[in-house]
């Protein structure tokens, strides 16, 4: 597949730090993303959004901020471009980022001999990243969607350190991957399911012994039976697999597996650009995120990258049908 633009959308939470008034003991309850913004400007609400994401480039501090393994780094820098629509509560903006932490040599395609440049084990290739934020006054939860790359990805990176950002000024978040449900059922669609996997956790040391002497003493033991080499429609799977009612239709002794462990099974679905997700039996939706891929409309013309003002609209668009999910009503 060849360079693809594709998007994540999480949902984020938001929790506050209070103190009980009469244990003295501090907790943390839920509360609006109002009490966020009111933190950055109590008087203008206009303002607020804006004055949050120029304290989030600040937190950069001009410097690239790496992963905890050290080989990715992303920033914000004078290039990068931002609009803020307070009045629909929205930020769209860039990160630059990409591989960082080893030596890398540059070539032109055509040219194998002859180096171009050197890139140096502190030196970052970066590219630009697009991300929006819709953070509602009057709402619990905010979305974040992160732009990447089918051949490059920082989305991990930017959202820890936007969860980072936030947890900085007191309060606590979740973040979670939300895919809409249309988006889900177009996948759904699209695709096959090519295995199935048995899972088992804690086996008695009796079974962990009769497997092999050697694990017995391993209590934390996970056994995996895959099943494979089948390829089936996710619709017609889900139609018959369970037509007796169960995942398993015997107990496997040997492993601790009953007939009625459904929540132990997981199946793997392969989608038209085969990239591979899971879901498991007992679940309606997909356990695991899948991408929504942007078209290539909203390209620049001849370039493997978005323009900024095509991927804006193009996001609004998935952003309303995002809050029509959620239930969100500015009514």
């Amino acid at each position: 597949m060849s360079t693809t633009l594709r998007l994540e959308v999480h949902r984020i939470t938001l929790e506050r730090k209070v103190s009980d008034k009469k244990g003295g003991h501090a907790f943390f309850e839920k509360c609006n993303f109002g009490v966020l913004l009111d933190s950055f400007d109590r008087k203008n609400r206009a303002a607020a959004l804006g004055k949050l994401w120029n304290s989030f480039i600040a937190y950069f501090n001009g410097e690239f901020l790496t992963n905890t393994d050290g080989d990715k780094a992303v920033t914000t820098t004078k290039a990068s471009q931002s609009d803020v629509a307070s009045v629909r509560n929205v930020i769209n903006g860039e990160i630059s980022g990409g591989p960082t932490n080893r030596e890398q040599s540059i070539f032109k395609r055509k040219n194998a001999k002859d180096k171009t440049w050197k890139v140096s084990d502190d030196d970052v290739v970066s590219s630009n990243f697009f991300i929006k934020l819709w953070l509602p006054y009057d709402y619990e939860s905010c979305v974040i969607m992160n732009q990447s790359y089918s051949n490059a990805n920082v989305s991990d990176l930017v959202r820890d350190h936007f969860k980072k950002f936030i947890q900085k000024n007191g309060f606590r978040v979740q973040i979670s991957s939300f895919l809409p449900k249309c988006y889900e059922t177009k996948k759904v669609m699209s695709s096959e399911v090519v295995s199935v996997t048995y899972v088992k956790d804690n086996l008695s040391e009796g079974k962990r012994k009769l497997l092999n002497p050697f694990f017995a003493q391993y209590k934390d033991l996970k056994i995996k039976i895959v099943i494979s080499g089948f390829r089936t429609s996710v619709g017609d799977f889900r139609k018959h697999f369970k037509q007796n009612g169960r995942a398993l239709t015997t107990d496997i002794d040997a492993f601790d597996m009953k007939k009625d462990e459904e929540q132990n099974v997981l199946t793997t679905y392969k989608d038209e650009y085969g990239r591979t997700s899971s879901f498991r039996i007992d679940e309606s939706r997909l356990r695991d995120f899948s991408y929504i891929y942007l078209p290539e409309e909203i390209n620049i013309t001849g370039k493997k990258t978005y323009d900024f003002t095509k991927i804006v609209e193009h996001t609004d668009s998935i952003l309303e049908t995002i809050k029509d999910e959620m239930g969100y009503n500015v009514d």
